[in-house]
């Protein structure tokens, strides 16, 4: 029989593999560049550190500069209500002050009546009162509003009565019920008055005579 001779297989291990060709690192690049990427975001890191901490203290002085505001309003609003309230007080006890004399002559009015004085003598005291009155209003810049004579107008004037009169334009005042005041252009409180209007034309139906009641009979 012809033997067939047989070649053993070669067994290759790992390590007699071919390996891919590389460069030699060159001596040191390797831990330099670490080194440098490292100082690099250090680096970043503080400037963040640096930027944060100014925040922080612009945040902390705009909160400050806030409340300081805050206080200076309202401190004002408070100061500007007490003077409110003052001036309003002042306000009133001026106004107090000038009729309290109109009070004291009217009791002395009063007064002067129990005690049995004669009508002429009482009514010059209500006369000289009224003056008086009148005086104080003129002080606290009070006007009477004209009315009687004058054209009606509706901020100035509330009409309780309509009067026909064919002597007078249509919307004069002819009577004042209540007099008006106002302070400046203010109206205090509006003069009730009697208005003038034009009298209604009634159309009057002739009534039949007796002629004319006859003559339709006759028909």
């Amino acid at each position: 029989m012809e033997e067939r001779l047989t070649m053993p297989e070669e067994t290759v291990t790992p390590q007699e593999t071919e390996q891919p060709s590389s460069q030699p690192v060159a001596e040191g690049t390797e831990p330099t560049a670490t080194l440098a990427t490292e100082e690099a975001w250090q680096a970043q890191i503080a400037e963040l550190q640096e930027r944060l901490a100014q925040a922080e203290a612009e945040a902390q002085d705009y909160r400050e500069r806030w409340l300081r505001t805050l206080a200076d309003y309202q401190n004002y609003r408070k100061r500007v209500m007490q003077e409110r309230v003052e001036a309003y007080n002042e306000g009133k006890k001026e106004a107090v002050l000038t009729l309290l004399p109109v009070l004291d002559n009217l009791e002395r009015a009063l007064a002067t009546l129990k005690e049995g004085a004669d009508l002429t003598a009482y009514r010059q005291g209500l006369e000289l009162i009224v003056r008086l009155f009148q005086d104080a209003l003129r002080r606290l810049d009070v006007e009477p509003i004209p009315a009687e004579g004058t054209p009606f107008d509706p901020h100035l004037h509330e009409a309780f009565e309509r009067v026909e009169r064919e002597d007078l334009e249509e919307g004069v005042i002819v009577g004042e019920l209540e007099r008006g005041y106002r302070m400046g252009e203010r109206v205090i409180r509006p003069a009730k008055v009697r208005v003038a209007v034009k009298p209604v034309l009634s159309l009057q139906v002739p009534e039949p005579s007796a002629d004319t009641e006859g003559g339709g009979e006759g028909q």
